[in-house]
């Protein structure tokens, strides 16, 4: 198990509020079409006293839901007593996401990456701004890490104990590594806490007959209080429908420096 939070800050990805004002010509690229993603074959969740247990049933529904396409919902609180919410919909296969949250007094971010080409805005009717992240480096403060966008693959690596009360329902422990800089993966679908020496949380779990996790609640505690948080998930194995804006403009150069 890991050691109780210490300390943990939020740290929400930069590079939309700052390439907003950083653009120059718009151009139009062609749009490119989203690939449909095929659901895969549903698996039993129900224990049976000879079955799986209910770590081995959620792991099963986590990692079915995770390798797929999913649109989430998040809702949460972050340090400073702040909140943030957000939605999108994201394709792992496709390396696509698109994605909208806001943090309380930090206004809002949209964020569209189809691959390695990174389109950013801080609300409806902006321009575009397009990043090109192989020319980012990993330590950037503009990097964007299309490994785990939503976390939730960081979620799974870091369930530890699972206990099912009810079919369908489960609860147990997180215990997971300390965070790096401008890293960390809660709430997932909007990740804006970073934990800088590692801990552990609580969460609750929902699947449905399909197999697929359909909500995730998480609890952080510390000598302050509880961030609590929220995440629903949806459209699982669905075409994303996700593809580059029609309308953007370039980031200034020395966002690659």
């Amino acid at each position: 198990m890991g050691e109780v939070l210490k300390s943990y800050h939020p740290v929400l990805a930069a590079v939309t509020v700052l390439l907003v004002g950083g653009c120059t010509t718009p151009s139009t690229p062609a749009p490119v079409a989203a690939p449909i993603a095929s659901p895969s074959a549903t698996v039993s969740v129900s224990p049976s006293p000879t079955g799986p247990d209910a770590r081995e049933l959620l792991m099963a529904a986590l990692q079915k839901s995770k390798n797929t396409s999913y649109r989430f919902s998040t809702s949460g609180d972050v340090p400073d007593s702040k909140k943030v919410t957000g939605s999108g919909v994201y394709d792992p296969k496709a390396k696509r996401i698109s994605v909208k949250y806001k943090v309380t007094g930090d206004g809002a971010t949209q964020r569209i990456v189809v691959g390695t080409d990174l389109y950013s805005r801080s609300k409806d009717g902006e321009t575009w701004v397009h990043l090109n992240l192989k020319k980012i480096k990993k330590d950037s403060l503009y990097a964007y890490d299309m490994t785990d966008p939503t976390g939730l693959s960081r979620f799974v690596d870091a369930v530890d104990t699972v206990t099912s009360s009810a079919p369908n329902l489960y609860s147990g422990t997180l215990d997971f590594e300390g965070d790096r800089f401008n890293e960390g993966f809660l709430p997932i679908g909007t990740p804006a806490i970073s934990v800088l020496f590692g801990g552990n949380a609580t969460f609750t779990a929902t699947t449905n007959p399909g197999g697929w996790v359909t909500s995730i609640k998480v609890s952080l505690k510390d000598s302050k209080g509880a961030l609590n948080m929220t995440t629903t998930l949806s459209g699982h194995g669905k075409a994303s429908g996700i593809k580059k804006p029609s309308n953007y403009g370039e980031a200034m150069d020395f966002y690659y420096n």
